[in-house]
């Protein structure tokens, strides 16, 4: 993970601990990349949906074109994703 996403998780987490009056969650670095992991592979698999989703909207030739396009990219990706998850045990 890099460091400026761990840096903006702690500004989150000191902010949150002093509006809720209790002390932040320490999570390890383990969970941290994990939990961020889930988060990329659900976002692959929504862009992934929203792709298929514009090839089906899509009218025009060009259009249909780039849809299919995204629709393999998207796939690919979250297809990757899955397996890095798996691999890792995350699922």
């Amino acid at each position: 993970m890099s460091a400026n996403l761990s840096s903006l998780m702690m500004v989150v987490d000191q902010a949150r601990s002093r509006v809720t009056g209790r002390e932040p969650v320490t999570v390890s670095a383990k969970q941290q990349e994990d939990e961020f992991f889930r988060s990329e592979l659900k976002m692959a698999k929504d862009a992934w949906q929203r792709a298929e989703g514009h090839f089906r909207e899509a009218t025009d030739q060009d259009l249909i074109d780039q849809a299919a396009y995204d629709i393999l990219a998207a796939k690919s990706r979250y297809t990757y994703l899955l397996k890095q998850a798996r691999s890792r045990g995350l699922l």
